[in-house]
């Protein structure tokens, strides 16, 4: 591989966007830290990703997974993490390696990938959107947004969205925070992660987290290793605080059949990077302003063929710059929020060329309570967004959303927008042996509709929606033969209908037993792929032909004395290209040595009916797996 190097010219336009932007910034004196007024960790129930003006998430369909449930769970990646969020779909390609990740019965392109705000989608492939330098460890919370948001967040936003909170530099009222992991298990997994973090004085605070992961695989050309650190940088300041945050990632793992059975002896080496300096500003006057800068830069060394390198090999490296201003302020008893944002996306490739496009939008969002003085009787959210990409024009993007409060903790909810999608480089351009692309690509598009509904009724609770989305112009790679090349094609239309509802027992609250918490979770996606195959002309699509059809998941968590937790997950979920459906058991034990949460050791599994299954269509996954670990916090 060649040597690894930022663009200069992309990255000096980067850091004078980010001095310009900060330089206009009010009043960034220091703050000393107060123990009175020290800043409290986010709580995890309150998710930022469904409204840009801090609105709630009433009127949207929303999902948690909280930093004390990531501690919990037998997973030891981003990948794997969210196979325990509701009705998100995840096709592995490997453990911790590569995965698609999809919402609502939309492919991997309609996901739209944030980190601490920011989207991350690569440019070059939705394949690495979530090849991130984010260690599982250093994860606050993940949300998920379902539903079309491109008046929130634009491009990519078709079937939902996927926020990843970091846990970054802020300490609340800790002093320092030091934890450890180290993992051992199946095919020779060797795997640690390290967290550091500590205040260097009243107002500034700094972490490092970082983590390490190596296998052997389960078989021939699935061995994995890879490295990932991210740093934080955190200044409280008279205005309010500013962060400075950055990371690095590096992966090369065997990629067996990875994109296509023809040659399958396929191997690949990533490399990701980013920068971002945001900051969150009180006005006065009502007025609060979070600006943000970032840089985000990927490499792909892909072989087609391992025996052979010569035969067939592509190296891509891709940047993504953006820089964002939201301006935020009470108004007519509610709040509104507006912003607007600009960036470019460059590539250079051995196979895709040198090319570039810019891209532009503005937004506004009201929300507000249907009567001020009874807000919990319910409130309405609208929005409006305006993206330019270059090559493909202006697109504007409304959303409708409300919500009405029942009584006895029932809520009613229903919303209406619409989502757009801009092709990858990789699908207008790329070409080799078994894939073509296309450059006369339009854009996808889409509108939603949704109603649901929710009970609280303190231990049980209950969450229901249903959706309706009509997609046109949606982007698949086709073929109607096995001996045919698989070409990028616009077709023409296609509607997903869906059902999703959740129903948890906290049996914790209700009495001292030792079931601590149960939960259901299911969903039931439709759409007429027979009509969508002979309007597209072929018989075999990669992603939008096979989209998922069932899932249901059933967790149980129990602790029993001597500090012994242990939590048990049964899954099913099909789609087209399966015969049968997938049933599958992952598990996890831990035993806190030390009462306080302080030095916890634990063994772990997943599919441990050694089911044989792929999530994607000829890329076989591991059967039964096992791991031992302890971890340290403090």
């Amino acid at each position: 591989m060649g040597r690894v190097r930022y663009p200069p010219r992309r990255m000096l336009r980067t850091v004078a966007l980010i001095l310009v932007l900060f330089a206009s910034a009010p009043s960034l004196a220091v703050r000393p830290f107060e123990e009175e007024d020290a800043p409290s960790p986010v709580k995890a129930e309150v998710a930022v990703v469904a409204s840009h003006a801090g609105a709630g998430t009433e009127a949207a369909t929303v999902a948690v997974l909280s930093r004390e449930e990531i501690e919990r769970l037998p997973a030891r990646s981003l990948a794997d993490l969210l196979r325990y969020l509701p009705s998100v779909d995840v096709r592995r390609r490997g453990p911790g390696v590569q995965a698609d990740v999809s919402l609502r019965g939309a492919d991997f392109n309609g996901t739209l990938i944030l980190v601490d705000g920011e989207p991350v989608n690569d440019p070059q492939t939705n394949h690495h959107s979530l090849d991130l330098d984010v260690p599982a460890d250093a994860i606050e919370r993940i949300e998920v947004l379902y539903g079309s948001a491109s008046a929130l967040w634009g491009s990519e936003a078709v079937g939902g969205v996927i926020h990843i909170v970091t846990r970054g530099a802020d300490l609340g009222r800790a002093r320092a925070q030091i934890e450890g992991r180290y993992v051992h298990g199946s095919h020779s997994l060797d795997a640690g992660s390290v967290r550091v973090a500590t205040r260097l004085s009243d107002s500034l605070t700094v972490s490092v987290d970082a983590s390490r992961s190596e296998s052997s695989g389960f078989r021939d050309d699935r061995e994995h290793a890879e490295k990932t650190v991210r740093a934080s940088l955190r200044l409280e300041t008279a205005a309010g605080p500013v962060t400075l945050s950055g990371g690095g990632a590096s992966r090369a793992f065997g990629a067996w059949g990875f994109y296509g059975t023809r040659y399958p002896n396929q191997y690949e080496e990533t490399r990701s990077r980013s920068l971002r300096l945001s900051a969150d500003l009180s006005l006065g006057g009502g007025w609060t302003l979070a600006p943000s800068a970032s840089v985000r830069d990927h490499r792909d060394d892909f072989v087609l063929e391992r025996t052979d390198p010569s035969f067939y090999r592509n190296l891509h490296d891709t940047d993504r710059s953006a820089v964002r201003l939201v301006a935020r302020r009470p108004l007519l008893g509610g709040s509104l929020a507006i912003g607007g944002e600009a960036g470019r996306d460059t590539i250079d490739s051995t196979n895709l060329g040198r090319r570039a496009r810019s891209r532009s939008a503005a937004f506004v969002e009201l929300a507000r309570p249907f009567a001020a003085a009874s807000p919990a009787a319910g409130g309405v959210r609208a929005g409006l967004r305006a993206d330019r990409h270059e090559g493909f024009g202006t697109r504007l993007s409304p959303q409708l959303a409300a919500w009405v409060g029942l009584g006895a903790g029932v809520k009613v909810r229903a919303s209406a927008g619409t989502a757009f999608r801009v092709p990858t480089f990789t699908e207008l351009h790329y070409v080799d042996p078994q894939t073509i692309g296309n450059p006369a690509l339009k854009p996808e598009k889409s509108a939603s509709y949704e109603a649901g509904l929710s009970w609280d009724h303190g231990a049980l609770s209950f969450d229901a929606a249903v959706f309706l989305r009509h997609g046109t112009d949606l982007v698949d790679f086709v073929r109607s033969g096995p001996d045919e090349p698989y070409r990028a094609t616009n077709l023409r239309t296609v509607d997903t209908r869906g059902l999703e509802a959740t129903v948890v027992l906290d049996a914790a609250r209700l009495a001292p037993t030792p079931l601590a918490r149960l939960a259901f979770r299911a969903a039931v996606y439709s759409a007429d792929l027979e009509k969508l195959r002979a309007e597209a002309g072929a018989t075999e699509g990669r992603y939008v032909l096979d989209p998922l059809r069932t899932r249901w998941d059933l967790l149980a968590e129990v602790r029993v004395p001597f500090r012994v937790e242990a939590l048990a997950r049964l899954s099913y979920f099909d789609r087209p290209s399966f015969d049968e459906g997938v049933l599958l058991l992952d598990a996890r034990l831990g035993y806190d040595v030390v009462d306080g949460d302080v030095v916890e050791v634990y063994v772990e599994g997943e599919n441990l009916g050694a089911v044989r299954y792929e999530e994607v269509p000829g890329v076989p996954l591991p059967g039964r797996t096992l791991a031992a670990g302890v971890r340290l916090t403090w």
